[in-house]
């Protein structure tokens, strides 16, 4: 019998896969999601380019974090400082978070422009979709942590559930909230429904138990969320990027007045006056 050569990929654990993650898309960002379909409120996975309006998991973990990038650019680099485990009060490199001037524990009490200057608590939500039984990460930090905080209060007090988290299905979608900076959108975790099926919360279980402790990257960017305008249309429509300024800038001259006919026409300029 001829022994078949071994199998680099077999042998890969959990942990050292990369996590599919589910961003919740907001009105400022997510380019390429929207390019493909993506509206503000839905769920959007690079790994597969899915998009979704509601996610049914059941958690493995939640783990609070903190992160802060030290410049208000929304960019895709990590940030200049990070806890991966906010209970601790210790960053990544050792320094102790508790004397820390730029500590923030309440980051959904802040305005947008304040918060971009704090080191902010967040939250990970590591869990399995029950449709498909694959792991997802959710990154939830701003206005999104305080309903993470209320998801874990429903689980941690629920006392039908006695701590098999596994047997509670979460439904998470997103709701829309007005802000200093116009509207945005939050996470809204709730428990469903409990899992009645031994079978299937037994698996649900296994399956916890084997993605439980797997490492969670530090984010590569700073998350898009609430973003204060830049500046408004004539009729107070907020602009929030340069580049639709410079294309409002085009169309109106300096006194406000609309420029002449050999320019562009406003629709196909996008800027929807």
């Amino acid at each position: 019998m001829v022994k078949e050569p071994r199998r680099m990929l077999d042998g890969y654990e959990p942990g050292e896969m990369a996590l599919p993650e589910f961003k919740l898309i907001q009105a400022v960002g997510g380019d390429y999601a929207k390019s493909l379909g993506a509206k503000p409120g839905q769920f959007f996975c690079s790994l597969d380019d899915s998009l979704v309006d509601e996610l049914e998991i059941v958690v493995v973990d939640i783990q609070a974090t903190r992160t802060y990038w030290g410049r208000d650019e929304i960019e895709d680099s990590p940030p200049d400082c990070a806890s991966l485990d906010a209970k601790s009060m210790r960053s990544i490199t050792g320094e102790d978070c508790t004397t820390c001037s730029h500590r923030s524990d309440t980051p959904w009490l802040l305005k947008p422009q304040e918060r971009r200057q704090m080191c902010n608590l967040s939250y990970n939500i590591l869990g399995i979709k029950v449709d498909d039984f694959n792991p997802l990460l959710i990154r939830a930090g701003g206005i999104s942590a305080l309903p993470v905080r209320q998801l874990i209060t429903q689980l941690r007090l629920n006392r039908a559930l006695r701590g098999d988290y596994h047997k509670a299905l979460i439904s998470i979608t997103s709701a829309k909230k007005k802000t200093s900076a116009g509207e945005a959108y939050t996470l809204h975790p709730k428990i469903k429904t409990l899992i009645t099926d031994e079978s299937k919360a037994q698996e649900l279980k296994n399956e916890s138990l084997q993605l439980l402790g797997a490492p969670i990257a530090l984010p590569e960017g700073r998350p898009e969320e609430e973003q204060e305008p830049v500046t408004f249309t004539p009729k107070g429509k907020p602009i929030y990027s340069e580049e639709e300024t410079e294309k409002l800038k085009e169309f109106w001259d300096p006194k406000g007045k609309a420029e002449s006919p050999q320019k562009k026409e406003p629709s196909e300029l996008d800027l929807n006056f």
